[in-house]
């Protein structure tokens, strides 16, 4: 099919882009030398990544998407870039060739990708292979140098071709190159937003003939985004679903059969939009806030009022939702990580030794140090209530007894003293079991491994899940339960400042340290639903 017969078909089926359909297809047509990047460019809901999709679909190239918001560091960006290639060719299960999966250069990814491409493994060169950025502005930690050393893997790789898709108007020269093509997506403007919607079409109602509908429903559609979608700035589905929620409303009183106002025979759209003027103002309003939890809706009674909601419901807080399982375990393995500390690991997550041997050498190491921790207790206790002049007694030894209330009491008091009087010198404040330290990515992973209640029956053909912990961190990342822990000392800031490190951490790659950002009884309980029992592993098996 030739490249304007494509942007002909792509044209019927996302109207108003013909332009940009007929560039991208121009450029990345296999008829023709493609360059080695193309930026596309343009505000958020201007269905930029749906076309570019669209083009590569239709002309059938091999191509690998990677969505850069969901990579939380550049390392894992490069990584992601790496196996979107190797998916796209069908050479998932050789990742062990190809760096075993992993990479963290500009300068590795290069030589790896031209090895997956077959330039310099002896094989068959792919003829043409277009590899996609979508988001790339919006890459966390991103050095600046990360989109000029992106541009140039085009230039060492000849059948590589670049596409990069900002969602702002790209600086001149910010790729420190000049000559590289941009496609600009501007945003729908008023004609074009209404005649996409109207390409739609309505939604079919039970006793509204077809000449009514095509009367009434452009002219709805124009007051919808004269009203509510033009003052707002929302997107083109957004401008649908509000449609498709108010034309049944809208055309209720024709359809019910209800005379029309001032001795009319026939409802027009003038006396609709009298009729449904609160529509507008009300529930037209709420088509448009977003809200995560539904609102009570009142309790039909028998008389056929409604009941409202007691005062007790309206200010009881809504209880806490659930995560699905992988971001549950990803999540209790970084509270693991952050409230034990380092050294324990040996003890706590070990595969050497058994999990009831690791238990028993658990129970066993606490029980020691509550032990002498309740004996101190009881005979400062004993000295106090006989006396100064009182001589002791001796007989035999009361026998200690462990309670959960000890338990707690010597990990509050007993473990922080012991622990804070031998702290290193980059630690500031106490530093307790129970208190949150930041932890970096491959600490995590290793807890996870071992903390997992359905480990891979054969984990050496396992493949790697550094990438979808990485694409689950990034989403914890999002919901604030976990963050850098750079930005949680300096009060939410995301990134790293000026300033260097904090004072939490001890290393110099802040990035790579997170801390969680969750209370542990939420944990305790989302955690017990996926099997994982986290007082456990933070008591050391005592219950």
């Amino acid at each position: 099919m030739l490249p304007l017969d494509i942007s002909n078909s792509l044209s019927q089926q996302w109207p108003c882009r013909e332009l940009q359909t007929r560039q991208l297809t121009n450029l990345l047509g296999p008829q023709t030398p493609s360059p080695a990047t193309i930026v596309v460019h343009g505000i958020s809901a201007t269905c930029k990544s749906t076309i570019v999709r669209a083009v590569l679909s239709a002309l059938n190239l091999p191509h690998g998407i990677v969505r850069s918001p969901e990579c939380i560091t550049g390392r894992h960006l490069l990584t992601k870039i790496l196996w979107a290639t190797l998916e796209a060719l069908g050479k998932q299960h050789e990742w062990e060739r190809f760096g075993k999966g992993r990479c963290e250069h500009v300068s590795s990814l290069a030589v790896l990708l031209a090895e997956c491409l077959g330039v310099t493994a002896g094989e068959e060169p792919v003829e043409k292979f277009v590899l996609v950025l979508d988001g790339i502005d919006k890459q966390r930690e991103a050095p600046q140098t990360l989109l000029a050393a992106l541009t140039r893997l085009g230039e060492v790789i000849p059948c590589l071709t670049v596409v990069l898709i900002l969602s702002a108007t790209p600086r001149p020269l910010f790729l420190h190159a000049a000559g590289v093509p941009h496609v600009n997506f501007p945003p729908y403007t008023r004609k074009e937003a209404i005649a996409v919607v109207l390409r739609g079409g309505p939604l079919a109602i039970h006793g509204l003939s077809e000449d009514v509908t095509a009367k009434i429903y452009p002219p709805f559609v124009s007051a919808v985004y004269d009203s509510l979608v033009g003052p707002t700035a929302s997107s083109i589905p957004t401008y649908r679903s509000i449609c498709e929620k108010l034309w049944p409303q809208f055309v209720a009183p024709l359809v019910q059969g209800e005379k029309p106002p001032g001795g009319s025979e026939e409802w027009d759209f003038s006396r609709l939009l009298v009729k449904n003027r609160a529509l507008f103002r009300h529930h037209g309003e709420a088509s448009l806030v977003h809200r995560i939890v539904t609102e009570e809706q009142p309790t039909p009674l028998v008389n056929g009022t409604f009941s409202k909601p007691s005062l007790a419901a309206v200010s009881a807080p809504s209880p806490l939702p659930s995560l699905p399982y992988f971001a549950t375990l990803i999540l209790t393995s970084a509270y693991l990580a952050s409230h034990i500390p380092q050294r324990l690991d040996t003890i706590f997550f070990s595969k050497f030794s058994s999990s009831s041997l690791s238990a028993r050498n658990k129970r066993a190491h606490h029980r020691r140090r509550l032990k002498v921790l309740s004996q101190a207790q009881a005979e400062d206790s004993r000295a106090a209530s006989q006396g100064p002049g009182t001589p002791g007694k001796r007989g035999k030894r009361t026998k200690t007894r462990i309670t959960k209330s000890t338990l707690e009491s010597a990990f509050a008091t007993s473990s922080a003293t012991t622990s804070a009087g031998n702290g290193g010198a980059g630690i500031t404040g106490p530093s307790t079991i129970l208190t949150a330290r930041p932890f970096p990515l491959e600490r995590l992973i290793a807890i996870y491994h071992a903390i997992d209640p359905n480990p891979p029956a054969n984990p050496v053909r396992q493949l790697a899940a550094g990438d979808a912990i990485y694409a689950e961190l990034a989403t914890l990342r999002r919901l604030r339960l976990v963050v850098p822990a750079a930005g949680r000392d300096s009060g939410g800031r995301m990134g790293l400042g000026s300033g260097g490190l904090s004072s939490g951490n001890t290393t110099s790659d802040a990035g790579e340290r997170w801390s969680v950002n969750v209370s542990g009884d939420w944990i305790g309980e989302v955690a017990k639903g996926i099997g994982v029992e986290v007082g456990e592993w933070l008591a050391g098996g005592l219950d």
